[in-house]
């Protein structure tokens, strides 16, 4: 008897595994397509409370879904050109920081000579290094360091996917509430009032933690001004913008930080930026992010890291952008409910459900 209970449970459960690993195959298998895609409609789902107020001031849907399209664009763009000679100047200096960090590296050689492995990764890697450096010295090589707009020409695979993105996310913010009838009549389980709650609660969410990673950003501004460390402006930026890849993206600052210390500053000095970026870091985990985002919008930490390193591993940056929206949005919907609203009271066990007497009375 429990072999066929088994045996049926596993007949309607492997149709679903079998339609999510084909999703995921077909995601992977066309990433300029589905990327682009996925993350208009992640960001339509953050800026649709922001529609939903201007179409309450009177302006039809398709105007909000322009205007709404129009904001972002030229906010990216403002970004992009404030980050732009900072990373250029970064790029040129990549190999001048390298060779500051030599004596370094071959400190750290001789300490684990022991290593056979990691010995040779460190002694391949010097030695490319040192034919950097060799290369920018002579003068018949002629060493093309890609500036900012050399990126942005590199060709029509990111014009076409910033016109997909573009494209979705008008479309979606000028449509969705079509959208969702329709997936209400196609799937009632999902009703219009619960994706209207979790485009919400995705909204709220991110507002919260962007809130947190400006102060975060505007507390390693100052910093890094105070330290004497090149570009304070980029630090904040990078730390305002890496900061949404929870744990990998401070992490990666971090060790930014540390690169760059090495080029300023001689001795210890050299790790106080990390330090203190580190320990700006572990106070917003710790006690600044908690208090803003609240208990009700916290996600399962394990749960976080395992979207995260999926969506990395799938499409990289973007995926690690839309992994905790997605992972946010999926949460609620499979919840069925407000986790806000307040709590139905329970039954009194004493009370008989036929006729709400107790089950004492006569």
């Amino acid at each position: 008897m429990k072999n066929t209970s088994l045996r049926a449970d596993l007949q309607v459960l492997a149709p679903s595994v079998i339609a999510i690993i084909l999703i995921f195959a077909t995601l992977d298998a066309a990433p300029g397509l589905f990327a682009p895609v996925l993350s208009a409609i992640v960001l339509g789902v953050i800026l649709a409370p922001f529609a939903d107020a201007l179409e309450r001031l009177g302006l039809p849907s398709a105007v909000s879904a322009l205007l709404m399209l129009v904001s972002f664009l030229c906010l990216a763009g403002v970004v992009a050109i404030a980050l732009g000679p900072a990373v250029n100047e970064a790029v040129r200096n990549a190999p001048t920081i390298w060779l500051e960090m030599r004596s370094v590296l071959e400190a750290i050689r001789d300490a684990v000579a022991g290593v056979r492995a990691f010995q040779e990764t460190v002694e391949e890697a010097l030695t490319e290094g040192a034919a950097v450096a060799n290369a920018m010295d002579g003068e018949a090589a002629d060493v093309q360091i890609p500036n900012f707009l050399n990126v942005l020409s590199y060709g029509p695979a990111l014009l076409s996917g910033l016109l997909i993105f573009a494209g979705t996310l008008y479309f979606f913010l000028a449509t969705r509430h079509d959208i969702y009838a329709r997936l209400s009549r196609f799937a009632p389980a999902l009703s219009e009032s619960l994706l209207r709650r979790a485009e919400a609660r995705v909204s709220r969410y991110f507002l919260a933690i962007s809130t947190v990673n400006a102060g975060f950003g505007i507390a390693v501004l100052i910093a890094m001004t105070v330290l004497g460390m090149p570009y304070p402006v980029l630090w904040a930026l990078a730390t305002f913008l890496m900061n949404y890849l929870l744990y990998l993206g401070p992490a990666l600052v971090a060790v930014a930080v540390l690169l760059v210390g090495f080029f300023v500053f001689d001795g210890v000095m050299v790790l106080v930026p990390m330090a203190v970026f580190l320990s700006l870091n572990l106070i917003e985990a710790q006690f600044v992010t908690p208090t803003f985002v609240g208990r009700q919008m916290r996600v399962n930490p394990l749960m976080v890291f395992l979207s995260l390193i999926f969506w990395l591993w799938l499409w990289g940056p973007i995926g690690g952008i839309v992994a905790i929206p997605l992972l946010v949005w999926t949460r609620f919907v499979l919840s069925g409910e407000d986790e806000t609203a307040a709590p139905v009271p329970a039954v009194d066990p004493g009370l008989a459900p036929e006729d709400g007497k107790s089950a004492q009375d006569p």
